[in-house]
């Protein structure tokens, strides 16, 4: 019988970097399925369509600042209007961004791949009358330059100042169209427009990067699931039915999450989504806050059951804590569901031990952290039943 870490080792190790829609990504799907047979559950699979990369997002928006810096000094009334509109639109586009991707227009714009779910049931002992949904994706991201857990101090400074320079751009074309085209209004912006260009080459280069490997982020999070899984076929809870997701596309616009909601979303409606995330090593912490500049929160009353668990429980560790990291739990919570984030966290970073970085690695992964991960998870669930 295949333990948590044999399925880090797989994933992480024998399969390896798993980006979004790439042919290894796929490879940890099928896998997810054979594990979910194995264990005498029924596993599907849903295909879906999503945006490569995180970076897709921002590279466009950087271009419709550009593009606003290009055409304002044209001369024209209505190109210094249409400059102003696109440089503000762009800033518009960027906080939508940093909201959740998931909402953001340009989705039906960008190129898109094929990403997939898997998904299996299990149901309780007596008459099912609550859903509990476990959610752990499948997709690593790139080894980003700033996206990673040594410059995990820069992420809100930076992501405050990109957003500010469409906008400063925007209001200093809008005045200049106001007052008629004034040169001044053009070469005051040309820095800004230097650094959308600057933004653009970074991103571009970033988006090169290789993937991680993704021990920890999100493959041992996937391996204590399974492990859940496991317990709960052979001693089932008596009123509650667990749904195991092992989503695709986290890594980029949380597809994987809203194909979920578009198939079951009435079903789900006053379901338990638990988000998982960096399960390896470090801490074990249910998040009380997550998120970039727009942060998010967990419902009240699963952020309630959990406080029940850390008190009732000592000996397992769990603790709450904050964490600029964004996952599913955004889109969940965004879209009205009720959520909570559980993860790892590396107490000198305070982000998902080794995040986004090409050190994520099977090696690096505790067993026993691991083991303490999948107990707590076990006494969440018997809370709520």
């Amino acid at each position: 019988m295949s333990t948590p870490l044999d399925d880090v080792r797989y994933l992480a190790g024998r399969i390896g970097p798993r980006g979004t829609g790439t042919p290894a990504e796929a490879a940890a799907a099928d896998y997810m399925a054979k594990r979910l047979a194995d264990l005498g559950l029924i596993p599907e699979k849903h295909s879906f369509r999503s945006v490569p990369s995180q970076n897709a997002f921002p590279i466009a928006i950087s271009l419709i600042a550009v593009l606003a810096a290009v055409i304002y000094p044209l001369g024209w009334t209505v190109t210094r209007g249409l400059a102003s509109t696109l440089s503000l639109v762009a800033g518009w586009l960027l906080w939508q961004t940093i909201r959740n991707a998931a909402f953001n227009p340009l989705v039906a714009l960008l190129p898109k791949v094929s990403s997939q779910n898997v998904e299996a049931r299990l149901k309780p002992k007596g008459e099912p009358r609550r859903k509990v949904v476990l959610l752990a994706h499948l997709d690593t991201n790139r080894c980003r330059l700033i996206w990673q857990s040594l410059a995990v101090r820069n992420i809100e400074p930076m992501t405050w100042l990109t957003l500010a320079v469409p906008v400063c751009m925007g209001a200093l074309y809008l005045v200049g169209a106001m007052l008629g085209g004034p040169a001044w209004s053009w070469w005051l912006s040309l820095p800004l427009a230097a650094y959308e260009v600057g933004a653009f080459i970074t991103l571009i280069w970033d988006d090169r990067t290789p993937y991680s490997p993704g021990a920890h982020d999100n493959a041992a999070s996937v391996a204590v699931a399974l492990a859940v899984a496991a317990r709960l076929s052979t001693a089932s809870l008596q009123n509650t039915e667990v749904w195991f997701v092992f989503d695709g596309a986290e890594e980029t616009d949380h597809a994987g999450t809203l194909d979920l909601l578009r198939r079951h979303g009435p079903d789900l409606r006053e379901a338990a989504f638990i988000g998982l995330e960096g399960l390896g090593s470090g801490e074990i912490v249910y998040l009380t806050r997550q998120g970039i500049c727009a942060p998010y929160h967990p419902t009240t009353d699963l952020l309630a059951v959990a406080e029940r668990v850390s008190k009732g429980h000592p000996e397992l560790e769990f603790r709450p804590a904050q964490m600029l990291a964004e996952d599913d739990v955004r889109t969940l919570r965004g879209r009205g569901y009720r959520a909570i984030g559980i993860a790892g966290r590396d107490p000198q970073t305070g982000i998902l031990p080794h995040w986004h970085r090409p050190d994520d690695t099977a090696d690096t992964v505790s067993a026993e952290t691991m083991q303490r991960a999948a107990d707590i998870l076990c006494e969440l669930l018997k809370e709520m039943d």
